[in-house]
């Protein structure tokens, strides 16, 4: 983030929001998401990044990107009724697990 110009460690911003993610979504309900992967390190370690497609605003961060982890958030969240995710089998398959009910868009470039 320095070369950015921001004096900030990457872990305070996303600090900052899971915890503004966390206080907006709190009573809402989520019926289309966007899910997809984003590395922690570059090459070494990944998270999943969860959208709210209708609000265009971060939902939640997962820390890993498996299917065990997407699939308990669907779970957690009952309203979710469209996903878009990438072609990945990996979102595919928590999908199928997690959130049967739903609809799923696999979007390759995210235009979605």
């Amino acid at each position: 983030m320095r070369r950015l110009g921001m004096p900030v460690c990457d872990d305070t911003i996303l600090w900052q929001l899971k915890r503004d993610a966390a206080v907006a979504h709190s009573n809402s309900t989520i019926r289309v998401v966007g899910i997809d992967d984003w590395s922690w390190r570059r090459s070494w370690r990944y998270g999943t990044m969860i959208v709210d497609l209708e609000r265009h605003s971060v939902v939640d961060i997962l820390d890993d990107r498996s299917v065990a982890s997407a699939s308990q958030w669907l779970e957690r969240h009952p309203s979710v009724e469209i996903v878009s995710r990438d072609r990945c089998g990996l979102y595919a398959q928590a999908v199928r697990e997690g959130a049967p009910q739903a609809r799923q868009v696999a979007d390759r470039f995210h235009l979605m």
